[in-house]
């Protein structure tokens, strides 16, 4: 008997409103990811990308479908429930650290949470900030003192701290110059290569996605309209929408 994917999603729907002023944000919504593979998300503003991360995160509820975590359904848990399993790094990093609290504090809050032993929290904080390529001594400072590109690395050392199964990372490098992204990137597949890290990766960039992620999926309109290889996805593209963002990325063979 083959084992269970890591992550299912089967028939997802999700909608707002009531009756007549109801708004169909995502439809139909299936596929499934394995332990250590990394799934990016690709598709326009406004398509439902970050809507389906809350999902499976449970941060908010599915109106259809049914969600599964290693073979067990978790549909309609809340997210105290299954926030050991997921961390989700968000596009604004600042804004998702408390102002009052250093990096440190907010990363301890963390472990004290979701870790089943915090009593070498600052050994774990050290060392994943260490891991982020970032100095020990920069989690003791508030996220206000930071650049850009230091936040995100400190917002995923956060995620990391707790050992979560899986990362949900919604846009983390749209809002950073070209060298803080590369940077980050560089950390994220160094922590894939070393722990085999599964993550769902949301992104705007096709030519970043093609090379950090294992399966592309492409969402038009709150659906799925193809998912693949990024090799199937980038040479042999079938959907017409997929077609015309290749159009627009520089892509060099």
């Amino acid at each position: 008997m083959s084992e269970a994917p890591l992550l299912e999603v089967r028939n997802v729907a999700k909608a707002y409103g009531k009756k007549n002023k109801r708004k169909e944000v995502l439809t139909d919504i299936n596929f499934t990811l394995n332990e250590g593979e990394v799934l990016g998300i690709i598709g326009e503003s406004g398509c439902g990308k970050s809507v389906l991360l809350n999902l499976i995160s449970c941060l908010e509820p599915v109106s259809d479908g049914q969600l599964f975590f290693k073979g067990q359904e978790y549909t309609g848990k809340k997210p105290k429930d299954v926030c050991r399993w997921f961390q989700v790094i968000f596009q604004d990093s600042e804004a998702a650290f408390d102002p009052k609290m250093t990096i440190r504090q907010s990363m301890k809050e963390n472990l004290k949470l979701l870790a089943s032993d915090a009593s070498d929290a600052d050994r774990r904080i050290d060392e994943m900030v260490g891991m982020m390529g970032l100095a020990s001594e920069l989690a003791d400072r508030y996220p206000r003192q930071l650049s850009g590109g230091q936040v995100q690395r400190m917002a995923i050392a956060r995620g990391l701290v707790t050992s979560p199964n899986m990362l949900l990372c919604d846009e983390i490098t749209s809002a950073l110059d070209v060298s803080a992204q590369a940077m980050i990137l560089q950390y994220l597949y160094e922590l894939r290569r070393q722990r085999g890290l599964t993550m769902i990766f949301v992104s705007h960039d096709l030519a970043v996605c093609s090379t950090f992620c294992d399966r592309i999926a492409i969402m038009q309109g709150g659906r799925i309209v193809e998912i693949g290889t990024p090799e199937q996805i980038m040479d042999h593209p079938q959907h017409d929408y997929t077609k015309l963002l290749l159009d627009a990325v520089l892509y060099v063979k």
